[in-house]
């Protein structure tokens, strides 16, 4: 009943606060720790909830303000944040206690989820737990196997290194489980699977966008946009998710979320980990290739704009020697100008700390001889920077339009 209930809660969360705008999901925080849900309020406060299912109670008092700890020591520093904590109860000491730090306290009640409902959803789940009763010997055996392996995708293979069956009978499973509102189909031979924490009425599992991308091409790995907001170099909010990848593949529409596939040369497709994302392994870029891969690409990363916005909030974060050998290894002179000049810039007004003369030196060296404009889909005017051999034809105005002058 606790994941059911917890797991409910956290799909309400965002019609709760659907008036903030929803910056991430899952974010990781400085020490590794992961908060649920991050919002931004339209005065630029910023909003974390978490949610537990757990009474909160003195054994949750030290998670709560490590967590408080880890937001107070992201870079840049925030302005202003609030972290707001839901869960079942508050015990009456831990309010007291908690009261000396910013932090929110509320309970399901408190926001709309009554003990109806939390009956509601008990009696569904063990309607769904009386649902596997209705489940053939195998498709049963499929299930069980499932849960236990927290299964995100299934395919065809999945159910043919169980049985060691033909194709088509994995198929005629799949359909069978289809039917039965065990998993959703995503594309030819990709399915979602929905576990049995998942079994309140007209529910299905939180769509995770990059569980599903990452299933949907290999070689693969997500940057520009995306690994920017994962990494909170952006505060915009990507409706499309950017896949990185060698391979040649149209544009993917699934469940609300847009995937965009670009291709890159072999030599450009590196600098990239393995992160957990909704408690599944991904590779996605390191942040100094996700800055990297947006110099090389700015239309992916929202365009020039975002490049300052990126550098602004990234440069301090990242190891500069890694970025600069990441953009020296991409083999593009424009790439080497932009980032440069970008750097530069920021420098100027005050905003970043320069690179050091020999990372600059560095970057200077590979300098094309090519003139080229800032934004190449702006009015060819501007002012040329002989040091970095391109004209910025942004005002000033712009390329500052996403950074927080403090």
């Amino acid at each position: 009943m606790e994941d059911t209930l917890e797991a409910y809660v956290s799909r309400e969360i965002p019609r709760i606060y659907r008036e903030h705008s929803l910056v991430a999901v899952n974010e990781v925080l400085p020490g590794r720790i992961i908060v649920d849900f991050h919002f931004k309020k339209n005065d630029d406060t910023d909003v974390f909830v978490e949610v537990t299912s757990k009474k909160m109670g003195r054994t949750m008092l030290d998670q709560i303000i490590n967590m408080y700890a880890a937001i107070s020591n992201i870079e840049p520093t925030l302005k202003r944040f609030e972290l707001i904590v839901v869960g079942p109860e508050v015990e009456a000491s831990v309010r007291e206690e908690i009261e000396k730090i910013p932090v929110k306290l509320l309970t399901f009640k408190q926001i709309g989820i009554t003990s109806e409902k939390g009956l509601q959803l008990s009696e569904f789940e063990l309607q769904r737990q009386h649902e596997i009763l209705h489940l053939s010997p195998n498709e049963a055996k499929l299930i069980t196997i499932w849960e236990s392996e927290n299964k995100t995708v299934i395919r065809p293979s999945d159910v043919q290194e169980v049985f060691d069956c033909t194709a088509n009978y994995a198929y005629l499973l799949l359909h069978k489980l289809e039917d039965k509102k065990w998993i959703e189909r995503v594309s030819q031979g990709l399915y979602q699977f929905i576990p049995l924490s998942y079994g309140y009425p007209d529910k299905i599992p939180p769509t995770n966008s990059y569980v599903i991308g990452a299933s949907l091409i290999e070689p693969y790995y997500f940057s520009y946009y995306t690994s920017n907001s994962h990494y909170g170099l952006t505060t915009q909010i990507p409706y499309t998710v950017f896949i990185a990848t060698t391979k040649k593949k149209p544009d993917f529409e699934w469940s609300g979320s847009n995937f965009k596939f670009i291709t890159l040369s072999t030599n450009k497709f590196f600098g990239y980990r393995k992160e957990v994302i909704f408690d599944t392994k991904v590779n996605i870029a390191e942040p100094e290739k996700s800055m990297v891969d947006s110099f090389d690409k700015p239309k992916y990363a929202g365009g020039v704009e975002q490049l300052a916005g990126i550098t602004w909030r990234g440069l301090s974060r990242v190891n500069k020697d890694k970025l600069v050998k990441y953009a020296v290894e991409m083999n593009s002179h424009s790439l080497i100008q932009r980032l440069g000049f970008i750097i530069s810039f920021l420098t100027e007004e005050g905003i970043v700390k320069p690179l050091s003369n020999k990372l600059e030196n560095i970057l200077l060296d590979l300098v094309g001889g090519t003139v080229i404009y800032l934004d190449s889909k702006r009015k060819k005017t501007g002012k040329l920077s002989k040091k970095w051999s391109i004209i910025n034809n942004v005002p000033r105005s712009q390329l500052l339009s996403e950074i927080e002058i403090r």
